[in-house]
């Protein structure tokens, strides 16, 4: 294993974190493993729906597609982000509102199936 800065920040964490989330982690890390098992598609839905599962929605139930951007700043819109959200909305997963002025792009996204 070669050194990753931002790996080695996540280990350190997990060593001064509380013990429940250490157990967490243990469990995300092997959730993590299963999905990259089963290819790309399926690890970008499951980071997706992680993310949202654990972000704060607004009053109205929903998070902006732009606060999920930001938190998943080092996954690909086009390529992952947005077709991982449309997979997750035709399994029910999810509802995305979009915008007439932009609707290949979700403005907000509301989890209807948390983790």
């Amino acid at each position: 294993m070669g050194h990753d800065e931002r790996g080695e920040m996540v280990l350190l964490e997990i060593m001064r974190a509380a013990p429940a989330y250490q157990h967490a982690a243990v469990y995300v890390a092997n959730y993590a493993i299963a999905l990259r098992s089963r290819g790309s598609e399926a690890y970008a839905e499951g980071v997706v729906h992680y993310a949202l599962s654990r972000m704060l929605p607004d009053a109205d139930g929903y998070v902006s597609f732009g606060r999920l951007r930001d938190i998943l700043c080092d996954v690909s819109v086009s390529g992952a982000l947005v077709p991982g959200l449309l997979r997750l909305e035709k399994a029910g997963v999810v509802c995305i509102e979009r915008t007439e002025e932009s609707p290949s792009l979700p403005q907000r996204v509301q989890l209807r199936i948390p983790l």
